[in-house]
């Protein structure tokens, strides 16, 4: 089985890679190496789903606009994902569905995310598929 995403630790804050054979694929991984900062995703039972549409003027302005769509899906809808199923339109336009449930005191918090931010993000393709790197603001 492919790895799908690893914790990256950094003096100030903390940041994920994220692995997946093909672009949706792993643009939705790197939703839920977000929710693995934030609290376990394997304590996440699917129990209901959010959508959300991101457009944007490059690939890697999706990409923050998408990770703080899903932030503030967390944050403000108090809805934790444990699984993201997206569909890329174009390197400028996304549509995604989060599974997942409401957000409970049974959930632990393990960091609180503020944002996510530019600083070393990357996105490369790779022999395998692609890889996503970005650190958040905590």
């Amino acid at each position: 089985m492919m790895e799908t995403f690893q914790i990256l630790e950094h003096t100030a804050d903390i940041g994920f890679e994220a692995y997946g054979g093909t672009e949706p694929e792993v643009f939705a991984n790197a939703a839920i190496a977000l929710v693995s900062i934030i609290t376990d995703p394997e304590q996440i039972a699917i129990r209901g789903e959010r959508s959300i549409h991101v457009d944007a003027d490059d690939r890697e302005q999706l990409l923050v606009r998408y990770l703080n769509e899903v932030l503030y899906v967390i944050d403000g809808d108090s809805f934790l994902p444990a699984k993201a199923a997206v569909t890329l339109h174009d390197n400028q336009a996304l549509s995604a569905t989060l599974y997942g449930e409401e957000r409970t005191e049974r959930h632990d918090v393990r960091t609180d995310v503020k944002a996510i931010t530019y600083h070393q993000l990357a996105f490369q393709e790779t022999e395998t598929g692609y890889s996503i790197r970005v650190f958040v603001d905590i």
